[in-house]
């Protein structure tokens, strides 16, 4: 589905050519780079039109579980060839009436939802740099700046409470008030770490990511303790395709339960809050089928009473990305900061103003520059194509 908020209005290009630009490539990107945290696989994908205007999208491929050539073989082989030789309004049009006709063979999630996305975004950025316009409209848009809440990818039990204050402190010292720790397998240590750190930061918004990781009766025992703790959400405690597992959790939990970062769609968001009353939804652009999807989720969410915040782990082009689908709706004022990925946004992007220095009062600003908003450094790219490639 393409929505009016992502599709440019202004023309403003000086070409004097009458003919409508296609897409003469689309060409995808798997990357490894160098974090704070680790060494990360990302999954990229460029397009270029037939005048030559280049976008960049992603999927998000948290630290290689997507496994990004398999990302890769879904653009060549089913979504490259739907596409090029479009104009990109058709393109976008086709790529969903595709999505569609595949889903029985192929699946609506996982990969390929996730490869689908990043070839959207990269769609969606290349029309509006055609176009001189950026995908967050200036009619449209509420947020110029968004709240941002840490996201922390070290696992509570992997050290004490006043180490995380100290990988904590330089959002912390920048106004950022709410932090989301993740529990690892021994859960009671870091439960125990948890009760630390709430009295390290009293006055911080918790928020606890159980990774999948843990059993129906884990979860429970975990609920509790955490809402004495006042963390203020439980996110994927069990596997998201767990649906009765999830309901149950809800249905007990004294602490709202959050999915999103395994929502393909939203159908699928729909099916699990109906099925299993979550609270809490986190939609990403480049998981759930790209940047318009996105949108119709987070709107359908909120129609629905929940709670809507925007989910990220991956490049400045999934922030960005992300950050604008936020930006044009009433209601949602907060988005995931990967914080330990700062140093790689930076390189990525050096201009994109992502890096935790840009970050003021606790928000970060919302690009507003043609297409998605930042321009990437095509050599760290490259470096990191080569370093996928030679690994």
């Amino acid at each position: 589905m393409t929505l009016p908020t992502f599709t440019p209005t202004a023309k403003t290009s000086t070409s004097t050519s009458t003919s409508t630009p296609t897409i003469a490539s689309i060409t995808p990107y798997p990357l490894r780079l160098r974090t704070d945290y680790a060494e990360m696989t990302l999954f990229l994908v460029r397009v270029e039109t037939s005048d030559g205007v280049v976008g960049w999208g992603e999927s998000c491929d948290s630290f290689g579980i997507s496994y990004p050539t398999v990302l890769a073989r879904f653009v060549e082989d089913v979504w490259g060839p739907v596409a090029s030789g479009m104009s990109s309004t058709a393109a976008l049009t086709a790529l969903g009436t595709k999505r569609r006709a595949v889903a029985r063979t192929l699946g609506f999630s996982h990969s390929a939802a996730q490869s689908l996305s990043a070839v959207d975004i990269a769609i969606r950025d290349a029309q509006a740099r055609a176009a001189g316009v950026s995908l967050s409209p200036v009619e449209g848009r509420v947020s110029e700046r968004l709240r941002v809440y840490a996201g922390n990818s070290h696992f509570l039990e992997s050290r004490d409470a006043g180490g995380h204050v100290e990988l904590l402190a330089p959002l912390l010292e920048r106004g950022v008030s709410m932090v989301k720790m993740r529990i690892g397998p021994d859960w009671r240590s870091a439960m125990r770490v948890l009760t630390d750190l709430r009295t390290e930061l009293p006055d911080i918004d918790l928020m606890v990511d159980g990774s999948e990781l843990f059993s129906v009766a884990e979860s429970l025992e975990m609920a509790v303790r955490l809402a004495d703790l006042r963390v203020s959400w439980f996110e994927e405690p069990v596997s998201a395709a767990r649906l009765p597992a999830i309901a149950r959790i809800a249905a007990a939990s004294p602490v709202p339960v959050a999915y999103g970062e395994h929502l393909f769609s939203t159908e699928h968001m729909l099916d699990t809050m109906d099925a299993a009353a979550i609270s809490v939804v986190q939609p990403d652009a480049s998981i759930c089928g790209g940047m318009a999807e996105a949108d119709l989720m987070a709107r359908t969410a909120l129609g629905r009473g929940a709670r809507v915040v925007m989910h990220t782990h991956g490049s400045p082009v999934t922030f960005a990305a992300n950050a604008i689908v936020a930006s044009a709706i009433p209601g949602i004022d907060l988005i995931e900061y990967p914080f330990h990925l700062s140093p790689m946004l930076e390189r990525v992007a050096p201009g994109a103003g992502f890096g935790v220095t840009s970050i003021v009062d606790g928000t970060i600003a919302v690009p507003t520059g043609p297409g998605l908003g930042i321009d990437v450094d095509v050599d760290v790219i490259e470096a990191g194509r080569r370093a996928f490639l030679d690994s």
